[in-house]
């Protein structure tokens, strides 16, 4: 369930960043080669993220475009981030 709602924002975000639209995003499209994100679209992208998603925040110290080959890697990354503070939230 988070996964989805997770794709869905990043696809969204994505499409506003590359003038695509969401229909043409694909998971497994590498963000560097097949989006063309040059490093200062690809913070403009997770800045955008930062505010779609609740709870998200990317430690611009450590964050790097290398470690989020694609989409579905990003997923996962912000899935393992989210979930457990979402999970503390409503404890």
């Amino acid at each position: 369930m988070m996964d989805t709602m997770i794709s869905k924002a990043i696809a969204e975000v994505l499409s506003d960043v590359t003038e695509r639209p969401v229909e043409q995003i694909d998971p497994e499209a590498r963000f560097d080669k097949d989006f063309d994100l040059d490093s200062y679209m690809f913070v403009q992208f997770l800045l955008s993220l930062e505010d779609k998603i609740p709870n998200l925040r990317f430690d611009p110290e450590s964050i790097g475009q290398a470690g989020f080959n694609t989409m579905g890697s990003l997923v996962q990354h912000i899935a393992d981030r989210v979930e457990p503070e979402l999970a503390g939230a409503n404890a």
